[in-house]
């Protein structure tokens, strides 16, 4: 009877390891990782996150469907073209960036709507900024790695 009590014990200990387990990888690597990453990334002063999605596209090259992106929607009084500044600081955006640097590789956008298409095979949807009006000073971020 105890055998049979401590088996019990056992095969739960070890299924709780297993689903733990998962957890974190699921949670430390992968697109997740990747949305940690971004989200430590400094932004200029006076940058507002308004919203972030993020998915898996093709990045227009090999048609595998297996390039992480995440957007930002931010708002800022300063210009695209400072943003792009601050960016190109970062050795982020096309202009600037560094093959094999580990960082990723930056588009800014002007938000337009609450749908992000990307020139490079890609769309998301912002539900929570459908009310938006007033597209001034707003802007799309996308991370690509």
């Amino acid at each position: 009877m105890k055998f049979k009590k401590n088996k019990i014990i056992l095969s739960i200990i070890f299924i709780l390891v297993i689903v733990f387990g998962c957890l974190w990888i699921v949670h430390n690597t992968g697109l997740k990782a990747f949305e940690k990453y971004v989200l430590s990334i400094q932004l200029p002063e006076n940058v507002e996150r308004i919203s972030m999605k993020s998915g898996i596209g093709d990045s227009g090259g090999n048609g595998d469907y297996s390039t992480y992106r995440i957007v930002f929607v931010i708002k800022t009084e300063i210009t695209i073209d400072e943003l792009k500044k601050e960016l190109d600081n970062k050795k982020m955006t096309p202009s600037t960036h560094i093959t094999n640097s580990g960082l990723p590789f930056v588009y800014i956008t002007k938000y337009e709507s609450n749908v992000f298409e990307s020139d490079r095979n890609f769309r998301l949807i912002f539900d929570d900024l459908k009310n938006v009006e007033d597209f001034s000073n707003y802007y799309f971020i996308e991370f690509i790695k």
